[in-house]
């Protein structure tokens, strides 16, 4: 059922345009033209509690070359160890320590909780494991001692420890994990709020120009589908419209497909993927890897038999048929008829926010990096211009643009 509040959207030619004006492609930009974007973007990253105490810890790190060599002498020491003869067994030891200390802990905890009856058996499997937890203990301490690339390694590890304890690091370190997990709270929260306005928004939207094609008496059928899988790989569709058959239990017939990304420089990613997953559920074989297909329902690595999602207490089965609206641009060009996005207006960049992520990381954390100095820049401007993928979210925009009427079927919500 529609949601009644409306939101701001904004769509069609004019739109996608005004987001390509708008544009920063860092794909072309030169230096000066880097630097100064850069300069831009620094004081909304400084206002990211994260990305400023990723930089306390670079300059932390900075002032003390000595932590540097050390950790160096460490990454030798480590491949010494690593080639040593009693490595393989040590490290063997390790990992049954490791499923030895989740046993007792496990058996501790069922102890506390058992009967009477009980607790006498829990009690012999608990010493049986503490008796081999002690074992392999001691013939760990025997192997380290007959190791000198082991003791070499432990002794660099723990001057390490003790010199980034004295700077503060492990409590900076601490301090950001304890940022980023408060961050990933809020995002999911934030996330689940967008997805609820997209759901809206397709009823608001896409759901009328439908609508305005069925027979009288079909509207009836219309169901909006979330995060469809089918038991494939690589498919995890955000909105599917579908009309249910007639008849109980024939396929589907899909209506539109909805891409839904909130950071716009997204979309291309979106795109890429659905353009591989129509080929897929169209049998479009020469656009799609069958290996990367096969599942234990899909056996072939081809949509070749049906499939069914359950939503709400419905079953809804998809065959190949039920995709039959999904077809190519003339000439072999990309499935956009039906395939929809809704997404967020916000500067398109010409790589994606995982990439834009990665640079703020690196300007973050780089230790080497001088954003001053041009030879510094350059070499990051070309690493960033290195994660872009062929096809962005502005090449995406302009094919929509390129076609009559498709420019509409990208919907872009605006901040109020």
């Amino acid at each position: 059922m529609a949601p009644s509040f409306a939101l701001p959207v904004a769509r069609g030619t004019r739109e996608l345009r005004r987001l390509l004006r708008q544009a920063v492609d860092l794909r072309g930009l030169e230096l000066e033209g880097f630097r100064r974007w850069l300069a831009h973007q620094l004081p909304f990253w400084e206002s990211d509690p994260a990305f400023v105490q990723r930089t306390r810890i670079r300059d932390l790190r900075r002032a003390q070359p000595e932590l540097r060599a050390l950790e160096r002498a460490c990454r030798r020491a480590a491949a010494a160890d690593e080639a040593s003869p009693q490595f393989a067994r040590l490290l063997q030891i390790e990992e049954e320590l490791t499923k030895a200390g989740k046993a007792i802990a496990g058996l501790g905890a069922a102890l506390a909780r058992a009967e009477p009856e009980a607790q006498p058996g829990l009690r012999r499997k608990l010493a049986g494991f503490q008796d081999r937890q002690q074992t392999l203990q001691h013939e760990h301490g025997q192997l380290t001692q007959e190791s000198p690339p082991r003791q070499e390694l432990l002794r660099l590890r723990e001057e390490s420890r003790q010199l980034r304890s004295l700077l503060g690091l492990e409590r900076a370190e601490a301090e950001l994990a304890e940022l980023l997990r408060d961050q990933g709270h809020r995002s999911g929260h934030t996330g689940g709020d967008f997805e609820q306005q997209t759901l809206a928004l397709t009823w608001q939207h896409i759901v009328p120009e439908l609508l305005g094609r069925a027979r009288t008496g079909a509207t009836a059928r219309f169901r909006l589908l979330t995060g469809v899988g089918l038991g494939a790989a690589r498919t995890e569709l955000d909105q599917l419209l579908i009309r249910q058959p007639l008849r109980p239990g024939q396929p589907v017939e899909v209506l539109a497909l909805v891409e839904v990304k909130r950071n716009p420089n997204d979309v291309a990613h979106g795109f890429r993927r659905r353009q591989e997953n129509l080929a897929w559920f169209t049998g479009d074989t020469a656009h799609y890897d069958p290996k990367e297909y096969r599942t234990r329902y899909f056996r072939s690595g081809h949509f070749d038999r049906e499939a069914v999602h359950e939503q709400d207490g419905e079953r809804f089965v998809f065959a190949r048929a039920s995709f039959r609206h999904f077809r190519r641009e003339p000439g072999q060009g990309p499935f956009l008829r039906r395939l929809y996005f809704i997404t967020r207006t916000g500067t398109l960049t010409g790589v994606s926010a995982a990439a834009l992520a990665r640079l703020r990381h690196r300007v973050a954390t780089d230790e080497l990096l001088r954003l001053q100095d041009d030879a510094s820049l350059r070499e990051l401007l070309h690493w960033c211009q290195s994660l872009a993928e062929p096809l962005e979210t502005p090449d995406v925009l302009q094919l929509y643009c390129s076609v009559p009427g498709r420019a509409r079927q990208v919907l872009v919500l605006r901040r109020e």
